[in-house]
């Protein structure tokens, strides 16, 4: 698997903006935001690949792929990208990331890019994040992401993860459940 970095201008403009040096107008946004996400679908297999071995110290966890660690920091680096210059995805930009979320041959590298769907402003997209709950690369990701867009329909779903055997998940259930249920 061929792996892709970000490229030397595009880490310089990521370090530039985290320092504070000036912000950036919305073409140049856009223009890193969409080299990134370009640098994200270009990392993504063409095939599912398997689940590596267990981790030895996390017996339940698989190992990751080098793209799935790749695939997580670009996202990663979209969401301070966004926190930073204070400008939310377009609708082009956030059909991107949806679809990348939606591609289980990213594996465990959505995660990421799932949160930055976690907006009431991209309500529109719950039915779509809904609809891949039952991925356990993402499942917790999902119940967060639905909770910040305030997407109160999915309490039926999202119930039987109120007794997930990890604690995270089980915790961000029944705080969509205690929120949005009856």
């Amino acid at each position: 698997i061929a792996r892709l970095r970000i490229d030397s201008q595009n880490a310089h403009l990521l370090h530039q903006h985290r320092k504070g040096e000036r912000k950036m107008k919305r073409d140049e946004f856009d223009s890193q935001l969409n080299s990134l996400l370009l640098s994200a679908e270009k990392l993504i297999p063409e095939k599912d690949l398997p689940d590596l071995p267990y981790i030895e110290l996390a017996p339940t966890v698989h190992d990751w792929y080098d793209f799935e660690h790749e695939l997580w920091e670009i996202g990663e680096n979209i969401r301070q990208l966004i926190l930073t210059e204070k400008k939310d995805l377009s609708t082009e930009q956030a059909d991107r990331v949806c679809k990348i979320c939606e591609n289980i041959k990213a594996k465990r590298g959505r995660q990421s890019f799932v949160m930055l769907l976690g907006k009431k402003l991209f309500l529109h997209y719950a039915d779509r994040i809904a609809s891949i709950l039952s991925d356990d690369d993402i499942d917790g990701h999902i119940i967060s992401t639905l909770y910040k867009m305030g997407a109160s329909q999915y309490v039926d779903h999202i119930k039987p993860y109120a007794d997930h055997r990890i604690t995270w998940i089980k915790n961000e259930a029944k705080r969509y459940i205690q929120k949005y249920g009856l």
